[in-house]
């Protein structure tokens, strides 16, 4: 397993994941804990919850070779595989607010991941400038809110192609979306707090 350290405050230093080649380790069993939920989602609630859990499978893999730490990849896949669980034993629909605490975690997760994606796509290092900073953010935060437009577009069109039974409407997806802002914004204060790295 080769792992790399992010060194904070040295220009110059290139981040990496913290693993390039595969080696099974303990994380590995949420992963595939997730993959055995997707049949077990159609089993308990049907192709909709199915199709939930296959996305939080994929994200539990990007997770893997994107993030920077296993603590960070832990609690990811955590919160993706909590909200697909949620969605097909219906806790939603027993508690009003959950929907709206997940939206808000999920959403800082997914930016977090995106910003460790663009971080290695564009081979940006350590001790980057200001005006990169700010470029970042911008960034971040666009592709973030597009996430979480994405999102709710996805519910809508579970809803009319697969099941009726997806919660959605017009209150339901502009407080699932304020709330994955604020989960954006959240995430964007923390990097910028903690990673001076953009």
């Amino acid at each position: 397993m080769v792992q790399e350290q992010e060194r904070c405050g040295e220009p110059g230093v290139v981040v990496s994941a913290y693993e390039a080649t595969f080696k099974f380790h303990a994380s590995d069993l949420l992963r595939i804990i997730a993959l055995f939920l997707v049949p077990l989602a159609w089993m308990n609630a049907g192709p909709a919850a199915s199709a939930a859990m296959a996305l939080v499978s994929g994200g539990t893999w990007l997770l893997r070779y994107y993030v920077r730490s296993r603590v960070q990849d832990v609690i990811g896949q955590l919160a993706f595989i909590s909200a697909g669980i949620f969605s097909s034993i219906g806790l939603y629909q027993a508690i009003w607010w959950l929907d709206l605490v997940v939206h808000l975690i999920v959403m800082a997760v997914v930016t977090a991941l995106i910003y460790e994606i663009r971080i290695r796509r564009n081979h940006l290092t350590v001790g980057a400038s200001q005006v990169q900073q700010r470029l970042g953010a911008r960034e971040l935060l666009t592709y973030g809110s597009l996430a979480a437009v994405l999102w709710e577009l996805g519910e809508w069109v579970g809803y009319f192609l697969i099941s009726s039974e997806i919660g959605v409407g017009i209150l339901d997806s502009t407080t699932d979306f304020f709330a994955g802002i604020l989960g954006i914004l959240g995430t964007l204060f923390w990097i910028s707090s903690n990673r001076k790295s953009w």
